[in-house]
């Protein structure tokens, strides 16, 4: 586990509320949009996962506050929720979520997992912490399992990575790591793995774009 992730993880420790709040206020700004948006990745969770019988296992990877791991329940899949942060579990929690403190690059994955989702977390990994968490992943999910995960492109950044604090909604008041990456960087580090690309996309959201993923093992 790098440097830059262990800075990461002690600021959303103690800033994880602010980051709730923030998005909730973001999605009261225009809640049309946020409406369409979330449609649009519960519409991209649904096909990444579409290979799973109903009632299969599946991890997500930092729930936030528990939206992803929500719409994953309702597509009746069996969800655990996770994250490292205090307030996001609770967030999770109070969303009736099954939700385990769980860090990828450090804990035991839950048995008998088929599919796992990874949204906007690995945005704050170095290039050795993806390698690690990938080859974690590919071991923790069976023939057959489903990985989708994001993260933001380099070709929309000015530098491979930085320490930096959100802008307007998503200021939190402390600097955190961001990594960017580019295509052929993210091909290198999926085909250190046997992971077979089932998707590949590109997605705009926010003050990024990102390079999205439907690996299967």
């Amino acid at each position: 586990m790098s440097v830059e992730n262990d800075k990461t993880l002690v600021v959303y420790d103690k800033m994880a509320q602010v980051h709730l709040d923030n998005l909730a206020a973001h999605d009261a700004n225009d809640p049309e949009r946020a409406r369409k948006k979330r449609k649009k990745l519960t519409a991209d969770i649904r096909e990444a996962f579409s290979s799973l019988p109903a009632g299969a296992k599946i991890l997500e990877i930092g729930s936030c506050n528990g939206v992803n791991a929500r719409a994953l329940e309702e597509l009746g899949y069996d969800v655990t929720a996770s994250d490292v942060a205090p307030a996001f579990i609770d967030a999770c929690k109070k969303q009736g979520l099954r939700t385990i403190k769980f860090n990828v690059l450090k804990d035991e994955f839950p048995a008998d997992l088929s599919g796992i989702l990874c949204w906007r977390v690995f945005v704050h990994f170095t290039r050795e912490d993806i390698a690690e968490a990938l080859a974690r992943i590919y071991a923790a999910l069976p023939a057959g399992g489903r990985f989708m995960f994001n993260v933001i492109d380099r070709a929309t950044h000015d530098c491979d990575s930085e320490m930096k604090d959100s802008k307007g909604e998503y200021f939190l008041g402390a600097e955190r790591y961001y990594a960017y990456y580019t295509e052929k960087e993210m091909l290198d580090l999926i085909n250190k793995t046997d992971f077979r690309i089932v998707k590949e996309w590109h997605k705009t959201g926010g003050y990024n774009e990102w390079l999205c993923y439907v690996l299967e093992r």
